[in-house]
């Protein structure tokens, strides 16, 4: 199971862009470096389509990432190597349990 953060890998994140909605990753710039460029590369990436959990709200996702009775209705994608995102709008930095719920969702069809 991936750590929530480490200095080598950066900090486990809900990244909020542009129009294209929500991801999850690995964050490894600096908030300085995103505030300016309004960009990051995101490692070990995943687009979040829809979710479901305990409550609504981006904050809730981090905080317990896809979780509840209907979790694996959530559409997470697969994950990627990583992703130039692009019109940064937030970076929600997750906790342990919302890391270990994105890593049990399987994608398979």
């Amino acid at each position: 199971m991936p750590k929530a953060k480490s200095e080598k890998t950066g900090q486990w994140a809900v990244v909020g862009n542009g129009p294209w909605g929500l991801w999850f990753g690995q964050v490894r710039d600096s908030d300085e470096k995103i505030i300016k460029t309004k960009a990051l590369r995101l490692y070990n990436a995943r687009n979040i389509r829809y979710w479901y959990g305990r409550s609504g709200g981006i904050t809730s996702l981090a905080a317990f990432g896809p979780c509840g009775a209907r979790a694996k209705e959530s559409r997470i994608g697969a994950p990627i190597s990583s992703t130039l995102l692009l019109e940064v709008k937030a970076v929600h930095e997750c906790s342990p349990e919302a890391v270990a719920a994105f890593a049990a969702i399987v994608c398979h069809e």
